[in-house]
């Protein structure tokens, strides 16, 4: 790793995505993705809201709301919240609830379904961005990082993996990021010190489609 990093601090910040499929023509973009973590008494709210541009509605409207909410106890991230709203034109496609009890070790889906969990390391599919910035500059030697990450199907131990170094162009400046892996989620990210170890670049495969959301504006708030 090449990085000097100081004592983590986890910190309020906004972020704004281009969103692109890809085609047979390359990737073409579609919408966009905008994420929030608002901290405040050891409270954390992180929010992501995408939906397509207006150009390209008529043909494909989508949108997904998520929500996780949570605590940061003694500099740790524990996510207690997980919810999604997903549409297509005006149909739900996907809507859902968890709940996290970490330290009963057990989760709710929208309060029928329960899961008992084989450890507290439990993570939602969207704070599992914020859990893995705060584990890299915690561990930098760490190559694998292992997670009971929770959705609609269960909890399921997941692996991401550092794979190096990468440097990628992000608003026409050459950016060096660390590029994480998880094969069983058909997931690449890659993540930046400048940004406070947050994802710039997201790639996302669901079947045989591609999703690419790249870093446009990022503000660190106090």
């Amino acid at each position: 790793m090449l990085y000097a990093l100081p004592v983590y601090s986890l910190s309020s910040f906004s972020a704004t995505y281009s969103l692109f499929t890809k085609t047979d023509l390359g990737y073409v973009k579609f919408g966009v993705s905008k994420y929030e973590l608002i901290l405040a008494n050891n409270v954390y709210v992180f929010n992501n809201n995408a939906s397509t541009d207006m150009l390209w509605r008529t043909i494909y409207d989508f949108s997904v709301n998520q929500t996780s909410i949570g605590l940061i106890d003694d500099g740790d991230l524990i996510s207690n919240y997980y919810k999604i709203i997903e549409k297509e034109g005006e149909s739900y496609s996907d809507s859902y609830e968890i709940n996290i009890y970490p330290e009963e070790r057990y989760v709710t889906l929208n309060n029928e379904i329960r899961w008992e969990a084989n450890s507290s390391n439990l993570v939602d599919i969207l704070s599992i961005y914020l859990r893995i910035s705060e584990d890299i500059q915690k561990d930098l030697n760490n190559k694998v990082f292992t997670y009971q990450l929770v959705d609609k199907k269960g909890i399921n131990q997941r692996e991401f993996t550092i794979e190096g170094v990468e440097i990628l162009s992000i608003n026409n400046n050459e950016l060096e990021t660390i590029r994480i892996v998880c094969p069983e989620l058909g997931l690449i990210f890659n993540v930046s010190k400048e940004h406070n170890f947050m994802p710039v670049n997201i790639e996302k495969t669901n079947g045989k489609t591609q999703y690419r959301l790249r870093l446009k504006d990022f503000n660190q708030k106090s």
